[in-house]
């Protein structure tokens, strides 16, 4: 019986900087208090399909 090895894609370090950088600065947003809560999902969805 032969196991095949799976290669793993090739991943760009730059995009996963700024995807980690995004996340950090919406941590420090939330400490800072500066977040909307809203009461469902289509309140949600109105908001993020506005201009």
């Amino acid at each position: 019986m032969m196991s095949s090895v799976i290669k793993p894609a090739k991943v760009d370090s730059e995009a996963g900087k700024e995807f980690i950088e995004g996340i950090r600065e919406g941590l420090e947003d939330y400490a800072e208090g500066r977040y909307k809560v809203f009461k469902d999902a289509d309140e949600l969805l109105a908001y993020l399909l506005s201009p």
